[in-house]
């Protein structure tokens, strides 16, 4: 099906760029639910805040939510 002088066939063109495009959102879903959680918080003044750090929210929200929590929100990204 994959000749060097014709390139890929339709289809497969297809099915990698899906691939290549569901690659991005994936990976990059934990640190946008990270980040959405930072901006979220109410800061009160004399109370500490929950989420303090990169590392700390994600360890945080894998210990109250499950490890999955972090990919919360995948699903839409992943229809646009």
């Amino acid at each position: 099906l994959l000749t060097l002088s014709k390139g890929l066939v339709h289809w497969q063109s297809l099915v990698l760029g899906g691939i290549s495009g569901g690659f991005g959102p994936i990976v990059n879903n934990p640190l946008d639910v990270v980040k959405t959680r930072m901006q979220k918080q109410v800061i009160k003044p004399g109370k500490p805040v929950k989420y303090t750090g990169i590392a700390q929210s994600i360890m945080m929200i894998a210990k109250e939510e499950g490890t999955l929590a972090l990919w919360k929100g995948t699903t839409p990204r992943l229809m646009r």
